[in-house]
């Protein structure tokens, strides 16, 4: 009687879960926020005269600037703490 025993490999708590689930929250606050500073620049540029299209490219500049500092905050925060 030849009985094998085959057992599946342990599956790795870092596939199943990230260890640090926070950012999901804090990248739609970012998300949101950039999204905010976007809506409020096109916004006066349309009340300042400006065309659409001008008006749109300087809410998607807005957009991407604020996303970026955003994200470039979180290395900086992370290497504050580590040092406290």
């Amino acid at each position: 009687m030849n009985t094998s025993h085959q057992s599946s490999p342990p599956s790795s708590p870092s596939l199943s879960q990230p260890p640090n689930s926070a950012w999901i929250p804090w990248l739609l606050v970012m998300v949101l926020f950039s999204a905010l500073v976007a809506a409020c620049v096109g916004f006066l540029k349309a009340l300042d005269g400006t065309p659409v299209s001008g008006a749109l490219l300087a809410a998607g500049a807005a957009f991407g600037g604020t996303a970026l500092l955003c994200l470039a905050v979180v290395p900086v925060v992370q290497q504050l703490r580590q040092r406290g």
